[in-house]
């Protein structure tokens, strides 16, 4: 735990010497209401926080979740996730709370699945258990919000990914909810996102396939291109990210000037994404300079 800063420190102190050492002429009572009125104005305004209402707590979420990605923070995923539970409890946005808690837990285990992390396979795993559960609760309390219904099928191709066993359960349910997204919203910049993730990570054998996952990036893009969310609480994120997967799909197949391209695409959409900036240019760069030997 940080240590307070001195100044603090000092002034709780000089505090407790006039507490404890009242001076002359002055009446127990005036110091318990001076010690009241100290003690209101510190908690003010974490009592302000906790009253927040859940619109603003949902954005100021959002804002935190979307610095986190950037930055690479599980910690401040975590946070983030903590303030999308709270906002459940509101009726009117408890669909979307559930939806940005389900999200965050699905950029968790993204976040710790990179190398270098210690997390291990069962933390993974409750993470992902922990985004079927929300996502399912907003698809259930919302059955045409199609944001939901991709995301919850991108999740569970994830748990089939980490736990193969479970592909004979959950593959069916990830088909259906992936197919409940394309045929609600078809359009859904973030729905033909997911549905390229997917197929860019699903072994041929089920079904995946890269040249059809680097078209459905393609076409995302420019669907991301021609988007304008105008709600701060509906759904905006995945235009920096649909031009990472894009790299990453031409870096594979060797097309390094078609990478560098899209890579710099999602900087010049997030100039600060930090899995572009520290992880694929690098590789990308190397691959470069190894084709240029």
């Amino acid at each position: 735990m940080s240590q307070k800063p001195s100044s603090l420190t000092s002034f709780g102190r000089r505090a407790q010497n006039h507490v404890i050492q009242r001076p002359t002429g002055v009446s127990l009572q005036a110091v318990r209401s001076a010690c009241a009125l100290l003690f209101f104005m510190i908690l003010w305004p974490w009592a302000l926080v906790g009253a927040q209402p859940a619109d603003s707590l949902l954005i100021h979420a959002k804002q935190q979740l979307r610095q986190a990605m950037l930055a690479g923070s599980a910690d401040q995923v975590l946070s983030a996730r903590a303030m999308f539970e709270r906002a459940t409890a509101d009726e009117n946005l408890a669909t979307l709370a559930h939806y940005y808690a389900g999200y965050s837990a699905h950029l968790l285990v993204s976040l710790l699945s990179s190398d270098g992390s210690a997390a291990s396979k069962a933390e993974l795993l409750a993470y992902l258990d922990y985004a079927i559960r929300h996502l399912e609760q907003a698809t259930r309390r919302a059955p045409s919000f199609a944001e939901g219904w991709a995301l919850l099928a991108g999740v569970y191709g994830r748990k089939i990914g980490l736990r193969p066993l479970s592909g004979m359960r959950l593959g069916p349910r990830s088909s259906r909810a992936q197919q409940t997204a394309i045929q609600l919203e078809p359009d859904n910049p973030r729905v033909v996102l997911l549905k390229a993730v997917g197929d860019y990570n699903t072994p041929g054998i089920w079904g995946g396939n890269r040249t059809r996952a680097k078209e459905g990036f393609r076409r995302a893009g420019r669907l991301f291109d021609q988007e304008s969310v105008t709600d701060p609480l509906q759904p905006a994120w995945g235009h920096a990210d649909v031009y990472a997967w894009l790299g990453m799909a031409y870096m594979d197949e060797g097309e390094l000037a078609e990478s560098r391209r899209a890579l710099e695409t999602a900087l010049h959409i997030e100039a600060d994404y930090g899995w572009v900036k520290y992880e694929l240019l690098p590789a990308l760069e190397q691959l470069e300079l190894d084709s240029a030997r």
